[in-house]
């Protein structure tokens, strides 16, 4: 699990389990999320415009968003 999927997975986490209240549903999602990330990491390698992807440089994009 690469840094910024960890921050998507914690971000998530604590969303649902503000929201729900339930730790079992906040994990779930915050995997789906996770999951989500990696295909779109996927798809985009295997698109016409691809490009090699490098997690570091999306972390500072993530961790800024206020």
């Amino acid at each position: 699990m690469t840094d910024g999927e960890r921050l998507v997975w914690a971000t998530t986490y604590a969303l649902v389990f503000d929201r729900d209240g339930d730790s079992v549903n906040a994990a779930r999602a915050a995997a789906r999320a996770v999951v989500q990330l990696r295909e779109a990491a996927q798809r985009m390698l295997r698109g016409p415009q691809a490009l090699p992807i490098d997690e570091r440089d999306f972390l500072d994009e993530i961790v800024s968003v206020p």
